[in-house]
């Protein structure tokens, strides 16, 4: 990698952004303006200044995070996840909330304001159940410019092409040709600059502590792999007992989300914060924990491609050695933590050395797919992920990701057959057992997620898959 590229990788780390490979150019080109404009000497010192706990640093850092980012959103984005939140997660809550009579949400990377005000809604609606209640909403951004226009409350057409007719009427008012949102509702939001990288939290002292739930939602798309874990880990600590964490969907899958457990509903994964840390398992825990099959077939229905696959592997490996299954449990252990600090190098690795201790394994497989997506080397995540399945059958997990490559890739018919694949395999297991690597979340939960998928429009399922496919991005 040319000196000059290792500088701008290096800047951009100082602020927990990944390198995706369609905005080196851009980057480039926009960090030596920046150079120019600031009267620096080079890069190296542009990259001091972002990891500087100055006013200076702290704006610069909003500047290239606004850059870089897409702070586009709009009201109900995703309405499986608001639907979740209204007949289940809210409810839950405030029935755990009974006796304290207080709510706490926080929408943290908010934009402009519509995923915060969003939530407000929903607690109107659920007014009659929180009368003489202490709700808090809190709406987080790095960017001044967007909390600004959240506080102003106007918004275009476009931001309302998920709200039913019903709340835009009740809750905004024409405002020349775009709409307001209705002061009450206004009040009811609290506007906060914050950078979920640098700042300290929980913080009892201002009231970043103690939430019930956190929605960050297409945020850590953007992020490398050790400031999502910095800040999961934040996370996981400011959320009450029983509190719940809301990401885009798959957002955290491949990291370690202890001590949060995730949750499977058929709307999407969440993961809640429980009273019993040491049992809870993040995802490459819960992958390390997987019991290898002695012998497993193929289902008829993978066809020939997949026939294919299963003679390029067989011949790939060698007969392998014996070795106990703990040694192999705790090389992708390691192997895990390494991915989640973004030491990729280093997980390849361990998953080396973990396919010649034991070559008929899937794990490493896996871990390894995760990888080659981080780099944005789809076809290669699929062969590896094909291998998997291979290797084991019942591994739910690899066909929910193939199925989520194909649909980000626009081939829904493609994915819909992934998914129902899932479905048949799911089906065969008891509807109580649960399923590795998704924490505690039984079989019939993540079946009932699946029968989301295969009965949403195909544009839904590609326009779902498309705003994850950035995390996967080359880095």
């Amino acid at each position: 990698m040319p000196q000059n590229m290792q500088q701008v990788c290096h800047a951009l780390r100082t602020a927990g952004l990944r390198l995706r490979q369609q905005d080196v150019e851009a980057l480039s080109h926009w960090i030596a303006e920046r150079v120019h404009r600031l009267a620096l000497p080079g890069i190296e010192q542009y990259g001091k200044l972002l990891s500087a706990e100055s006013t200076a640093g702290r704006r610069e850092r909003e500047l290239l995070t606004a850059q870089f980012t897409t702070g586009e959103t709009y009201f109900f984005r995703d309405r499986g996840q608001f639907d979740l939140l209204a007949t289940t997660l809210l409810p839950e809550l405030i029935e755990r909330r009974a006796d304290q009579r207080h709510l706490r949400l926080w929408s943290a990377g908010c934009a402009a304001g519509q995923e915060a005000y969003s939530l407000a809604m929903l607690v109107d609606e659920l007014a009659p159940r929180l009368a003489g209640w202490n709700v808090l909403i809190l709406g987080s951004d790095i960017n001044a410019e967007a909390l600004k226009s959240a506080r102003r409350g106007v918004y275009g057409d476009w931001s309302f092409r998920a709200l039913d007719e019903a709340r835009k009427q009740r809750y905004f008012q024409p405002h020349g040709d775009q709409w307001r949102i209705d002061p009450r509702l206004r009040g009811m939001v609290t506007f906060r600059r914050g950078d979920l990288i640098r700042d300290r939290f929980p913080d009892a002292a201002i009231g970043l502590d103690d939430f019930d739930l956190i929605l960050c939602r297409n945020v850590f798309i953007y992020l490398d792999a050790q400031a999502v874990a910095r800040i999961a880990a934040k996370f996981a600590a400011a959320l009450a007992v029983g509190g719940y964490l809301v990401t885009g969907h798959s957002e955290l899958f491949g990291h370690d989300t202890a001590p949060l457990r995730v949750r499977m509903f058929a709307q999407s994964a969440v993961y809640q914060n429980t009273a019993q840390p040491v049992a809870a398992m993040g995802f490459g825990e819960a992958l390390a924990k997987i019991q290898v099959p002695a012998s497993a077939a193929l289902p008829p229905s993978l066809g020939i491609e997949w026939q294919a696959a299963r003679v390029e592997h067989r011949a790939a490996l060698s007969t392998p050695a014996a070795a106990p299954a703990e040694n192999c449990a705790c090389l992708m252990q390691t192997a895990w933590r390494h991915a989640d600090r973004g030491m990729r190098d280093e997980a390849k690795e361990d998953c080396r050395k973990a396919i010649a201790l034991a070559a008929f394994d899937p794990r490493p497989y896996y871990l390894l797919a995760q990888l080659a997506q981080e780099r944005g080397e789809v076809a290669q995540a699929k062969n590896l992920l094909k291998k998997v399945i291979y290797l084991d059958p019942c591994f739910i997990a690899a066909y929910l990701d193939i199925g989520a490559l194909d649909a980000r890739a626009g081939n829904v018919e493609l994915s819909r057959r992934m998914y129902d694949t899932a479905r048949k395999a799911l089906s065969k297991l008891p509807a109580t057992a649960v399923v590795a690597p998704y924490g505690e979340s039984t079989a019939a939960d993540i079946l009932a997620y699946v029968e989301r998928m295969l009965a949403a429009p195909a544009g839904e399922i590609a326009a779902s898959a498309g705003a994850e496919a950035r995390s996967h991005q080359g880095a």
